[in-house]
């Protein structure tokens, strides 16, 4: 790698390390109104302080504000009532069979997320190495589903050398989600060693939260050494930029922390979590883009809330 390379990647590590206040700026977000009365919906997650979600909420345990002032929520769908559409999305380059091993990913993925797959979720499956590949939803059908993961990950081992596109491969996976039923979301399974992309981190997440997609990481947090020559190297953590992007759409970051690693019951976790979310709608004024805060009347929760998006059935 480059010294010009690994400056830009150094770069854009560090435009991750914004300060919280902006990351949960974003996750609440802003969001354009497409006309007076219209209903927007948010996805919001709600965590226990032992870390465990909270279930069996209603309408009146949530507050909805809009540029500070209370709005009412017109209707709460709860858990598995509202279906995912949803992009599993997993890195299947060269680097990810040295630290993990696609055989190990595609295992997991069939004991801990086939199993969890609800039967009215639409899922996409797809991975990125020399090419990013995003196949047709699946809804319903267990067995085409398992069949898509194999296609996705049984990739001739030539095509996993070169450039690992993370930001670009989570740009198409939005725009493939951008106008679909349900709750959007992407399970975004990677070492974050991110190469050769068009588009950068902060980029992608501003897309991803303007169509109201939570982008979820199963990936590693790790410190890993970019080598410029035989004396120098540039320490970097790949699990910033991968813990932002996850921050600043709504979703969950989650780095296998196993050595050597495990991702079935990671992986699980974030399922759980798109699962158990609470889905709140609302009607936006018109004029300028509203600011939208949600709080729960439970104390020392933690909250996790998409930005708003337009009508499921749009």
């Amino acid at each position: 790698m480059t010294a010009d390379v690994a400056q830009r990647v150094v770069m854009t590590l560090a435009r991750s390390l914004l300060p919280l206040a902006v990351t949960a700026f974003l996750a609440t977000g802003l969001a354009a109104t497409p006309h007076q009365g219209s209903l927007l919906f948010v996805d919001v997650a709600v965590e226990a302080p032992d870390g465990q979600l909270v279930t069996g909420l209603t309408r009146d345990d949530f507050e909805l504000a809009i540029a500070g002032r209370t709005t009412a929520i017109e209707s709460i769908v709860a858990g598995q009532e509202q279906p995912l559409s949803l992009v599993l999305l997993v890195d299947a380059t060269a680097s990810i069979d040295v630290d993990v091993g696609r055989d190990l990913i595609r295992k997991a993925i069939e004991k801990s997320f086939l199993p969890k797959v609800a039967p009215r979720d639409r899922v996409q499956v797809g991975s990125f190495a020399r090419q990013i590949k995003i196949g047709p939803a699946i809804v319903n059908d267990s067995r085409a589903l398992q069949a898509a993961i194999g296609k996705a990950l049984e990739l001739p081992k030539a095509d996993t050398f070169g450039p690992s596109a993370i930001w670009d491969a989570v740009a198409l996976a939005v725009e493939t989600l951008k106008n679909a039923p349900g709750r959007r979301a992407i399970i975004l399974l990677t070492d974050g060693r991110a190469t050769g992309n068009r588009l950068d981190v902060e980029a992608v997440a501003a897309r991803a939260a303007a169509a109201g997609v939570l982008v979820n990481v199963v990936g590693e947090d790790s410190e890993i050494v970019l080598r410029q020559d035989a004396n120098t190297g540039v320490r970097v953590r790949p699990g910033v930029a991968l813990e932002f992007i996850a921050n600043a759409t709504g979703g969950l970051y989650a780095p296998d922390t196993a050595s050597p690693a495990v991702p079935g019951p990671v992986l699980e976790k974030v399922l759980a979590d798109l699962h158990e979310r609470y889905t709140l709608a609302f009607s936006a004024p018109s004029g300028q883009p509203p600011t939208v805060n949600v709080t729960v009347k439970r104390p020392g929760v933690k909250i996790r809330v998409s930005r708003p998006r337009t009508s499921p059935t749009s």
